[in-house]
């Protein structure tokens, strides 16, 4: 039984561990945020989450509610300099980062409360001031389940 918010922590964690190229991986307060940064290391990664929770229902004094999580990773990667297409960051982007990422969290889950990630959708945001931008985005979802006080 949770009733969330879905964990943020062992995500940045199994990143940490899992995937090699990202040099530094944190969370942020909101997307616009982490899309906003300019890390101090060449390859990092910003994750955060958005809820939507289901209709509720109640049984008995029980409130039980299901929630969908969108986990945005939010991908960045320093372009080298003389490449003003960007093609070097897009190569390790491509190569190493992306898949490293969708290795780590797809089919994975944090803690038994939640459904397993699944991926979504991967979309690049910007190429700008010699950084490549994009975004990963996995789903999940958990039920939210308890008795309110009175």
């Amino acid at each position: 039984m949770t009733v969330g918010p879905f964990p943020i922590s062992p995500v940045l964690e199994r990143l940490r561990n899992h995937v090699q190229a990202l040099l530094l991986v944190g969370d942020a307060a909101d997307l616009d945020t982490a899309l906003d940064q300019q890390p101090a290391k060449d390859c990092a990664a910003y994750v955060t989450a958005a809820e939507v929770g289901g209709r509720p229902k109640y049984t008995g004094d029980q409130h039980i509610q299901n929630v969908d999580v969108t986990l945005r990773v939010v991908l960045m990667v320093r372009n080298f300099s003389g490449q003003a297409s960007g093609s070097g960051a897009r190569r390790q982007m491509d190569e190493q980062v992306i898949p490293g990422v969708r290795m780590a969290l797809a089919g994975w889950t944090p803690v038994d409360a939640f459904d397993a990630l699944s991926f979504q959708a991967g979309r690049d945001e910007k190429f700008r001031a010699g950084w490549l931008v994009s975004q990963q985005i996995f789903v999940t979802n958990y039920r939210m389940q308890h008795t309110p006080p009175p």
